[in-house]
Parts: C-alpha cells; structure tokens; sequence
C-alpha cells in the first residue's frame, strides 16, 4: 500500500493479481477507510475523494471493459499510465485533465451512421476519422485542437503498445487560431469582486494570494506558512512552481496579503474548502474560483447543449497574473525582473505579457523624440530672401495631387501655415 502525498489520506494498493484499489481514511478517524472505484485524474475523483474524507461513499456506475484493439482501450490505457506519471510528480495534474478531456471527447463523438461511437472502432482509424471528430466541434476550435493534441499523445504512447505506429493523426490539424488568452482584470473588476467578498472570506484571501504572488492556479492550494522565509526582517515567500521548468520563486510578501492573513486562522496552507482542509488539487480550487466569480458579477451568459441560459465565469486566476505582468512593464520592470516575478525560464515566454505595453513605451518614446526634434527644426531661422543668382533661375515647385508631400519645409503648405502662424 501506497500513500499518495498530493491527496491526504488516499492510498493506492494493488492485490496480486495486479488490480489497482483506492482508499480514502476518513478525516479525523484513522482507523476508518472507505474504498473509491476511481484514482486521480478521473472526471469522478474529486467528488467521490471529498465524499469518503468526510465519511460518506459515493457510487459509481461500472462501465463495460473497451474491446480489444479500440480507440477506448488505447485511451484507458495511455490515461492510467498518465496517472502513475502524476503520482511520481513526472507529469502535472493540469496535463492529465487536458489529456483526459480531449480524448473522452474523440471516444464520445458518434459515427456517420450513427451506429456506434468513433471509441468502439478499431484503433487504426483512417485520416477522415480525425478529419471527422475535429469537425465535430464546429467553431469551437480550441476545443478540436485539445482533442486532436490529446489523440497524438496518446498514438505516440501506444506505437510502442502494440496500437498503430504511424496513426494518420499526426497529419490532421484543427486549423485554430489562437485568441488573446485570460483577460486582465480591471480596477473594477476588482472593486466589484472585493464589494462581494469582505475581509476574512476565502474568496477574498484567494484574490489576495493571486494578486501578491502572480502565481499560477495550480500553487495556490500548496501554499502556506512553511513557505514563508525572512530575510534582514522582511518577510518572503518562497517556493518552486509545479510546471515543469519553471524557476523558483522568492518575492517579499505584499501588504494586501499580510493585510488579509490577518482575519484568517491559518493551518498547513492558506486556502481551505469548505471542510477546513486544503484543496486537493488545482482542479478543485478552480471549480470554486469559478464560483466566487460569478458571485461578483463577473460572467457571461451562454447557452448550454439543452439551450437553457447559464453562466459562465470570464475572469480567472490567469488574468490577474497576466494582469500583474502588464503593471510590472507599465511601472518600467524590466523583462528580467518580471521574468524573476512569473517564474519563467525564457524571455520569449515573458514577452507575450508584455509585448504591446513594450510597443506602446516605446512607441511614446519615439514620439517625445520626434516632438523634440519637430521643435528643433521649426527653431532654425530662415535666411533672408537675397533673390537668385545671376544668370540661373529660380526653382520651380510643381505640386502633383497624386504624389505625397513630405511635412517639411521642402512642403509649400507647410511653409504657408508657418507664414500664416
């Protein structure tokens, strides 16, 4: 038996015949264990995991085992070996979820026909297949594009499974164009989640840590008091992000979250839910982030499959880091310091935050430098008229109505505004 940290008190065990078990200890009962059908990274997971840490047992609806040879059985297996890759901390709970959704969507799509779904087909599907579940999506392209991205992981997993090798989803694209990501959050954006949320509440803390630490969503449940650090009586947080390649982080702690850990009793991490334990994973903290959002006023309204009117949050953890970018570049950071902030390893993934306040600086510079010399040039005095030389005859501007005229004094019309003036 093993005891998964990321997730107190689940343990994995396997019997000898190689099945994979789950159980949950009941919080606060040690002798106490209630076995889950379902392991990390299961769209069933957290709720069944939350139940049975509070003493209750969810079921679930066991489904057929996948056929031998089809797409379902190549997805099973490549998402419970991305499992075992979360636990050893080789592949992040973020990917998994991406994978996990993109690939039940590929199983789910049905067939032309109709008669079955694209999952109960054999794996060696032809060009068209893919062709065919991308175009499933219709607009939503980003969504095709997960998928299809899901589908080529899992074909280049399985080429080594005995699943086919050269798989002709390699060659099929969802033709997306990218957006511009999370939007920023505005001055009043935020007054209006802050009306919301009063001093003391989770969600405001929530913003409170976003706001000071730029952090992605997926630290935020790891934070706490064990990563605060002082250096020459200034207190700092430190720690290393959980994406891959990403640099460690120490940045002296904002005012506006010493401010609000003041109305808090903090435990192991900052952020609890609503049972007073941290949350199990960034999936779980982002399903309430969501919630808070909304609360605030902050949604858009869309309409789901049934065509019934929902709400749909349209501000994020993510915009108030990419928020914090921009102020960093407008308050004259360089892309280093910001780079020190984010966590990045690379420049060029910094200059996406803040590559239009850069064109904007500069763009102001060029034009103080242009007024300035603007100013230069019309200073310069104008010699006095002495006639033309003898024998030559004075120039001749012929002005054409298709030919643009420079702003300069070389422009006739530029010269009569200046007599004018």
């Amino acid at each position: 038996m093993k005891v998964e940290v990321q997730y107190p008190g689940l343990c994995r065990e396997e019997t000898p015949a190689g099945i994979r078990r789950w159980r949950v200890r009941v919080e606060g009962e040690n002798s106490r264990n209630i076995t889950i059908p379902v392991g990390p990274g299961h769209e069933d997971f957290q709720d069944c995991y939350e139940a049975a840490r509070s003493g209750k047992k969810l079921e679930r609806r066991k489904g057929s085992k996948p056929l031998r040879g089809t797409l379902d059985e190549l997805c099973e297996r490549f998402l419970l070996w991305m499992e075992d890759q979360v636990i050893t901390g080789h592949l992040s709970a973020a990917t998994l979820d991406s994978r996990k959704r993109g690939l039940s969507q590929a199983c789910k799509t049905l067939a032309p026909n109709r008669a079955a779904r694209i999952g109960e087909l054999n794996a060696d599907l032809p060009r068209e297949a893919f062709v065919y579940i991308a175009d499933a999506f219709g607009a939503k392209t980003a969504a095709a594009a997960t998928c299809l991205k899901a589908l080529r992981a899992a074909y280049k997993w399985g080429a080594d499974r005995g699943f086919p090798t050269r798989s002709e989803v390699f060659g099929v694209s969802a033709n997306h164009q990218p957006g511009t990501g999370a939007l920023p959050w505005t001055s009043i954006d935020i007054q209006k989640f802050l009306d919301r949320h009063p001093p003391g509440s989770m969600a405001r803390l929530w913003f409170c840590l976003a706001y000071a630490t730029a952090s992605r969503i997926g630290d935020a449940p790891i934070l706490g008091p064990e990563n605060e650090v002082v250096y020459d009586g200034v207190r700092y947080l430190e720690w290393q992000p959980l994406k891959k390649g990403s640099k460690p982080v120490s940045i002296p702690m904002h005012h506006v979250l010493a401010h609000e850990l003041k109305h808090h009793f903090v435990g192991d991490t900052y952020l609890v839910n609503a049972y007073d334990t941290p949350f199990a994973s960034s999936g779980s903290l982002d399903n309430r982030v969501r919630k808070w959002i909304i609360q605030a006023g902050l949604y858009d309204e869309v309409l789901d499959e049934n065509g019934a009117v929902q709400k749909k949050a349209n501000r994020s953890q993510h915009g108030i880091r990419k928020g914090v970018a921009q102020l960093l570049a407008e308050g004259g950071a360089s892309k280093y310091e910001i780079m020190a902030v984010l966590a990045h390893s690379e420049a060029k993934t910094t200059e996406r935050y803040t590559e239009h306040v850069d064109r904007r600086f500069l763009a102001t510079k060029a034009a103080e430098k242009r007024k300035e010399y603007e100013k230069r040039y019309e200073s310069v005095p104008r010699p006095q008229k002495r006639g033309t030389l003898g024998g030559a005859s004075p120039n001749v501007v012929r002005l054409s109505e298709n030919q643009w005229q420079s702003l300069g004094e070389s422009n006739p019309s530029f010269q009569v505004e200046n007599l004018a003036s």
